[in-house]
Formats: C-alpha cells, structure tokens, sequence
C-alpha cells in the first residue's frame, strides 16, 4: 500500500463523520481482531543469529557480541552472589544478601527551586535542583546499587555508585531500624549533617566514606565502632565489614541509605542555595536516596510541588486538550519523570523531610539461610540497565555536560539506562515470540521521553499492539544515534533479545524529530532488520533540508558529510512507512518531508502512508499534546513481518561508516555492509560522503505485477486530516528464470548468497564501475564458476567461490 495524508481542517459536519469512521478503526474490538498468533518457535530460530533466539539475522558484529558481564569485588572482597535485577527500583535475595538496584543519573535532590534542571538533556529536565559545586564532576553522588550481606560473624554493606570520578567526594549513610514493639517509632533525625528524618525511628547508622567508616547510635551520636571502607574501582564500590559482635543483628530490620558530598569534617557537606539547597536553610543534604520502587512510587507519573514560573502553567494548558493532564490542572509536560527521581525530590522537599517510605525491609533469617528470591518481573514501563563494552574515559568522568546541537557522549559511566514498556499481554511463564518497537528519543530528550511524556502514545504503540517497546539512551541527547549512540541501539537490542522471547521478524521502528531521522537512517543502514518504520516530525538529513539546500548542523562530521538520507530512500523499498510532517514545523522544515513522500511514492511496491500536519503547532506543541493517535493506527497490529530476501533491491550505502567504535573490537563493530541477499559489501572509496550502490535483481525469485487504487479519506486528531491512500493489489507473478544481475558503483567487495535470492545454479550478470571482487556463497561443495566459457573458480567445502572482476559488464555462470 502507498499512502498519502495530508492534514486539513474540516468542517464540523465532515468532523463528526470522519470522528466515527476513526472510532470503528480504533475499537477494542478492532485492536483485539487485529492481532496474530504467536509465530512457532521454529521459524522464529530459524530467522535469529544463532544462539540468540530474538535477534534477527543481518545484525552488525556489535549487537551479536556476547554481552560484557558487569565487574564485580573479588569474593574475598565481597563474599556473595553480584546478581543484581536488571530492572532499576527492584531487588532481591541471593545467597546470603539482598541485591538492589536504584536508578542511575537520578542525583538531583530536593524540589526546591522552580525551574531548575541538570543542563545535561534541555527538553529532560531534573524535578529535583540539585547541582554540583566547582570541582566536582556530575554524578559523583548518585547511588546505582545497595546491597546487604549476612556471614556467620559479620554484615556487609556495599554501595555501587553510578561512576566514581573521584572516591573522596561521595559519601553515603545507612540508617537501620530493627522491628519490634518494644520500640518507639519516634521521629528520628539522622546523624552527620544528612538534613533527613524518618517518621518510623532510626537506632543504627553507618557513615561511610572512602577513608573509612562509623558506626553510630542515631539518637545520641555515640560511636560504636569504626571500620575500613573497601573502595574497588571496577564496580565502583564502597564496601565496609562490620562484626555481629559490634552491630548484632537478627529478625526484620527496616533499612535506609543516602548519598551527598563528604564535608571538609565528619559528615555530608551543607548544600548551598546556590547549588540548588534549602533557601530556607538546613533541609536535605541528601543528592541521592535509594529504595525508592519502580512503578509504585518513580514509576507513576509525580507532578513536581514547587510553583511553576509566572505564566507557564496557563501557557502550557492553553495549548493542550484534557487527555494531556495527568493532575488536576497540569499538563503532562510538568510531570514527565525524565529521571525517575520525581518522587525523590518530592519527599525531599523542606526543613526536615521525612523520608520513611523509603526503606528495604532485611530478613536477618532469611540471609542466613541462602533462601532466593528473585527480582519482580514487571509488566507496564519500567527502566532498565547494562554494562556497556565501550570505553568512554576518552570524554572525561560522570557526567560531561553537552554542548551544541551534535554531542559527543554525555553520560559516560560503565552502566547504562534503558526504557522498556511489557504490555499486559505478554505471558512472562510462557511469552511466545512477541513483536518489538523501538521508540527512539527527540533532541535534547531522554529515555524517558514516552514513558513519562507521552504515555497515551506508549499504550497505543506498545499495549494495544501487544508489542514490547524499548527506547535507549544513546549516551546523550543528540548524538543522532552515530557512533557510541549507535552501538548502544544494537547493545540494547541483544540485552532485549536475552531478557524476553522476541520476534525476530516483528519489529518496528519510529521516534520523534531526531528519533524520527534515526527511523530513516537505522532503516536505510539496515533496512532488512525492519517490519515496518514511523518516523514522527523527522528531520530528513542530520539537521535540515529545504528544498534541496543542504543546511548540516555543525559539530559533527556525519551530520554534514553523511546526513542526507533522500539518496538512500530506495533502500526502504521493502518496508512500510508512516509518515507525519506539518507544515508549520519550524524545526522540521516541511518541502524536506513532501521530497521524502514523493520518493517513496515513486518506488513500487513500497507499502506506505504519510500522514501531513497542517495545523498551526509548531514542532514543540505536537510532541506534547500527548496523542499520536492517528499515526498510531495506521500501525498494523502486531507488527508487520520483515520481508526476507526479495528477488529485487537496491542498497545505497555510505562506505565510511563502517568501523568499530572506541576500539571494542567486534563489541563496536557498525555500518552498514549487507542487504538482504548480498553481504561483505565494502567501497573502494572511503572518504566521508561517498555512496557506493548495489541494484541487485534475482529473476528466480520474481516480484508479481502490481496494480494501484487510491483513496481519500479525512480525520480528526489534535488537528483535521486528510489521507490520500494508494493500496497495491497483486497481481500474476512471471516465469522464473535461473538468471540475476548486480550493478555495482564504488564496490570494492560483495557476496552473494545464492540460496536466499534462489538463485544455486544460472548466470549472473555483474556490471561494476571499477575492480569488485564477487563471492558467491550457497552454492554446492565442488561446483564449477566459469566466465566465457572457462572455469576461474571452484566452489570450497563451505560452498564459496571467489573472483576478481574488471570494470564493464561479466557473465558468470555456475
């Protein structure tokens, strides 16, 4: 199918006509109709990298290395399992010791100050307003996992921070509470300057810093003991041993911990007004709280308690409908939990705030008897964590603040976030294979962009196609998902791949502006991966392109030398598209869109729909409205199946942007060296912004004829459409014959295989512009390859046969 929309404003009576047309597409019932049963196990083996059931074959080397396991301290160090929950604000029981995992970059504090945010991610602003002073990198206090352990003479107690720039800045405080009646729960303040109080009572602290740790009885400050601190680099941790004779433990205890600065004396250092601290005066000095849990307390969605500046709150519900609110008179854009830290700066806020509801409950007993109990597995929108194989010292440490519109990575810790929505359907005992979509970040957003700003759009893509969603972070908020960005796509896809039962042939990608341009460009690197593609207000080169002018943004050379995707939108052939533009963009300027639309357009069979806005919204407005009902419909419901090995393509490519990033090895191997049936593509010209292009065609595997009928319709969304729709009919396929060709510019090498394009015994024709060597690859051991007539190669034990080709036209026969 083509299609075309182009949003218009209607009448009120065309309104209400096209309002129930659009109903009777997007019933339950309808959605319910729309889904397909789950593909047998076997073919969804048969189309995954081979012991990676999920992971679809053509992947680059980077998403198929094994997944790097985390570093961890020596046993003797650390004498229990390091078995963490991949999921962020869970965790769980392992021989002898409860595992948790916190959020990683959620160290922004209390809600004090209106309008504050991290500078890190302008459109992900922090809740909390925290900052660093002078000297201390970004991140330094930011608690990434807790962990308590139980031997026969002694408790262990392990923080893991986020990344450890400098281990004499952070400190961290634990707090305990043993349970029983006999004990007062008496509001107790902490020890050390911490700036908390918990409601339920605190007998028990340990502070803990690099040089060591104390011991302390809460209410008086009396010192129990004091101990090393184990600091181990790898994991980033902070590990202190304290003796059962000193600290005796037993039954349930209710247990607290907390981060900030170390001051110039015992303690956390005071924040100042000026780094975001108490205006007031006292008041948190916590940057970091852990035990807060997913879903029940980040995961909802938690409206700052701070003012909103003069103006804004009636400037921003002025321009949304109802749907967007998430509270009684705010908007969704002031409540997205970009961090997940919402709640955190909330319970933070004041003079002594109390932070009771956020403690782990320890089972002395149950440590000591090595019972298991394993993390939650969680349906609905949660965060999630990796080790990435890169090495990102090169940037500098914690957090490297961003600066133009192309970024280097920003969040340069060995962990790294991603968001991942499991919609109520899928069956965690017993999944099946379960369609994926990619829903890739905006410019100066963050892996929580959908989850916390756009959760209408999340259900309609990911709950109601009974589809698994995921969304990375790429390192930063505009690297235009090159390089680093890239390689964390494909790391997020093989975590995916380990931790759910995935369909291979089912995935979707989209995002909005610049997770729409990386919607052309991964489908154009990549483009037999993809069931489907729905680039949302995408920007069509890295930056902007208005009526042929080139405008690249500055700071990066791929998005300059290598951003223009409209060369290769014949790459896209093959797979679906949904498309939105309006005209009123100002960042997406729209005669970029309409020269995209009409290239897809020309190509056939392309099954494809634009959708084109024609309201007065500008980029901005659109995105926060919350609903992208419309596009979302036109999503088929699940997943669309990728096509596999089609007779006929063409695949333009960019030669220079195959290499391995950081230095990784296979781990950050990218680029783009295969289409379908062809493989092994290299250029013979390397410099940045040279393409070199295969046009490949297998007459033993003939498309049908295809005939075109179009249709208007119109509709209503946040703004009046109109959809010009082209549906493709099939019609008689032609006679295969045991004949292909390939057109090669600028190739250097490139193999065929000769099983997919169903073509083991013929001739292929091979025009090249320059020497090209051609394998081909399928064929039977001991087969011969002849080129007028004389034999120039003999296929090998693995069914491979190589030559040497000259510029011009060669016939090779097999």
């Amino acid at each position: 199918m083509y299609h075309f929309d182009r949003r218009a404003r209607t009448s009120a009576a065309a309104v209400a006509l096209i309002g129930a047309a659009l109903a009777a597409v997007w019933t339950p019932a309808a959605r319910a109709a729309g889904t397909t049963a789950p593909r047998p196990t076997a073919t969804q083996l048969a189309d995954s990298v081979p012991g990676v059931p999920g992971l679809p074959t053509g992947v680059p080397p980077a998403a198929t290395a094994a997944p790097v396991t985390p570093p961890a301290p020596t046993a003797a160090q650390w004498p229990f399992p390091d078995d963490f929950s991949a999921t962020e604000g869970t965790g769980l029981v392992q021989g002898g010791a409860s595992l948790w995992t916190d959020y990683l970059y959620d160290d922004y504090g209390a809600a004090d100050q209106a309008g504050a945010q991290n500078g890190y991610s302008s459109l992900a602003p922090a809740h909390g307003s925290f900052t660093y002073p002078s000297g201390v990198a970004g991140d330094t206090a930011d608690i990434f996992r807790a962990a308590v352990g139980l031997t026969q003479s002694s408790t262990y107690w392990r923080v893991d921070w986020s990344t450890l720039p400098d281990p004499s800045k952070p400190i961290a405080e634990w707090t305990m509470t043993p349970a029983g009646a006999s004990r007062a729960a008496t509001t107790t303040t902490w020890p050390a300057n911490a700036g908390l109080s918990t409601s339920s009572g605190v007998e028990y602290a340990l502070v803990v810093t690099a040089t060591g740790a104390e011991l302390l009885r809460a209410k008086t400050g009396q010192v129990l003991g004091t101990f090393p601190t184990t600091v181990v680099a790898g994991p980033n941790s902070f590990i202190v041993r304290v003796p059962r004779s000193v600290l005796p433990v037993g039954n349930r205890w209710s247990v607290q911990l907390a981060a900030g600065l170390a001051g110039s004396g015992p303690g956390f250092a005071t924040v100042p007004p000026a780094d975001g601290g108490y205006l007031a005066g006292g008041g948190a000095n916590a940057y970091n709280i852990t035990f807060r849990r997913a879903q029940t307390q980040e995961g909802a969605q938690v409206c700052p308690q701070y003012p909103f500046e003069p103006g804004q709150l009636a400037t921003l519900e002025n321009g949304l409908d109802d749907t967007a609110r998430t509270t009684s008179g705010i908007p969704t854009v002031e409540c997205a939990n970009s961090w997940m830290e919402n709640d955190q700066a909330n319970t933070l806020l004041g003079a002594a705030p109390d932070t009771a509801r956020y403690a782990l409950q320890v089972d002395w007993g149950q440590l000591a008897a090595h019972a298991d109990v394993a993390a939650p597995q969680l349906h609905g929108y949660t965060n999630r964590w990796y080790t990435t194989p890169l090495d990102l010292s090169a940037y500098g440490k914690g957090i490297n603040p961003p600066s133009g519109t192309y970024t280097s990575p920003t969040f340069l810790g060995r962990y790294q976030p991603y968001a991942v929505e499991v919609p109520p359907s899928y069956d965690f005992a017993h999944p099946g294979p379960t369609p994926l979509t990619w829903i890739l970040h905006s410019l100066d957003a963050n892996l929580n962009q959908y989850g916390t700003l756009d959760p209408t759009q999340v259900v309609q893509e990911c709950d109601q196609r009974s589809s698994i969603c995921a969304t990375t972070e790429g390192f930063s908020e505009g690297q235009w998902y090159y390089s680093e960005a890239e390689v964390d796509f494909w790391d997020v896809w093989r975590q995916m791949a380990g931790s759910f039962d995935l369909n291979p042939d089912a995935t979707t990608l989209t995002g909005y502006s610049m997770g729409g341009w990386a919607t052309y460009k991964l489908a154009e690197e990549y483009p037999d991966l993809f069931g489907q593609a729905m680039p949302l207000e995408g920007p069509v080169i890295c930056g902007l392109r208005v009526a042929g002018s080139v405008q690249g943004y500055a700071g990066g050379t791929q998005c300059t030398d290598d951003g223009d995707s409209a060369p290769l939108l014949v790459n896209l052939k093959w797979i679906p598209f949904v498309m939105t533009c309006g005209v009123v963009d100002e960042l997406v300027p729209y005669p970029g869109c309409t020269a995209n639309a009409q290239a897809l357009r020309s190509m056939t069979p392309t099954p494809y729909r634009v959708d084109e806005f024609t309201e007065t919204e500008d980029h901005l407005a659109y995105a926060v409205q919350n609903d992208f009902t419309a596009p979302d419909a036109r999503l088929d419901r699940p997943s669309a199946d990728r096509v596999l090995d089609p007779g006929s393509f063409t695949y333009v490519f960019y030669p220079d942007l195959q290499s391995v990033v950081d230095g990784a090895g296979a781990a950050g191997q990218i680029g783009p060296t295969r289409d379908y049936w062809v493989s092994g593509l290299t250029g013979r010209n390397v410099a940045p912004g040279t393409r070199a292009t295969v046009v490949a065609d297998s007459r033993a595997h003939p498309a049908p004829n295809l005939t075109a009928a179009a249709t208007t319709t119109a509709g209503i969304g946040p703004t009046g459409w109109v959809e010009q729709d082209e549906t493709w009919s099939a019609g008689a396929v032609p006679a295969a014959t045991a004949a292909g060709s390939l057109t090669l510019t600028d190739v250097a090498t490139v193999t065929v295989d000769t099983v997919a394009a169903r073509l083991t015994h013929g001739r292929l024709l091979v025009t090249t512009d320059g020497a090209t060597a051609l394998t081909l690859a399928g064929l039977r051991p001991g087969t011969d390859v002849a080129i007028a007539g004389h034999r120039i190669a003999v296929a090998d034990g693995n069914g491979r046969a190589t030559m040497d080709l000259g510029t011009g036209a060669t016939t090779v026969t097999f």
